[in-house]
């Protein structure tokens, strides 16, 4: 399924919400960042017919694949304290100045793990400047961080996709495969009115995200 087709703008996802918040306890052992866009979460937009504030298009908050990957993690006796900064902004606007000015809080949070799932609302005509965009980003944002985790983009985006892993393996990371739009069943179509927010991951989507991730994290 092309990318083409998510037709739920990069603009105002969290118009009505915060771009960050947490999981767990802030004394917890470990820290992990993570970073995403619609997919990771989507602030309520009526317009869209989606008025939640949660992964797009859990049934849920438990059901997306960042609350499933906390809940794993815990389940196998991780004590973790867990960011999640909603960055799609930073999709449509990297190439600015003082773009990185934004996410100063996520650089002090000082994670032990970093979770990148972004790339769908990259323009493929900025392939060019977005592979040493995202090192800056990541660069900025994990200084200190030596597990970085990322993963491609969820609807087939080879052009994307070829910039993430290739930063991935110039720093010996880990690139998980997250292409599960293949299978329809991995979207929600039929349960939206809004084909775009249909085209997100159903509940068994963000389950194997969240599986992916964490055969990583684990």
């Amino acid at each position: 399924m092309l990318i083409e087709k998510n037709t739920v703008s990069a603009e105002n996802q969290m118009k009505n919400s915060s771009e960050v918040s947490y999981l767990g306890q802030p004394t917890a052992k470990k820290k992990i960042l993570v970073v995403g866009n619609s997919i990771t979460r989507h602030g309520p937009l009526k317009d869209i017919g989606w008025e939640r504030d949660w992964g797009m298009a859990a049934s849920s908050p438990e059901k997306d694949y960042v609350h499933l990957l906390f809940s794993t993690l815990k389940e196998n006796g991780q004590d973790i304290f867990m960011r999640i900064r909603q960055a799609s902004h930073w999709e449509r606007n990297y190439r600015k100045v003082n773009v990185l000015e934004s996410y100063q809080e996520d650089r002090d949070f000082q994670a032990d793990v970093v979770v990148f799932r972004l790339g769908e609302n990259i323009l493929k005509e900025d392939k060019p400047f977005f592979k040493e965009a995202l090192e800056k980003f990541i660069e900025f944002i994990a200084p200190k961080t030596s597990k970085i985790i990322f993963t491609t983009c969820f609807w087939e985006n080879e052009i994307i996709d070829e910039s993430i892993q290739a930063y991935a393996k110039e720093r010996n990371a880990v690139c998980v495969d997250c292409c599960f739009s293949k299978d329809e069943k991995n979207m929600a179509i039929g349960q939206f009115e809004h084909a775009g927010v249909a085209m997100h991951p159903s509940d068994k989507g963000m389950e194997e995200i969240a599986k992916a991730i964490f055969s990583k994290i684990k």
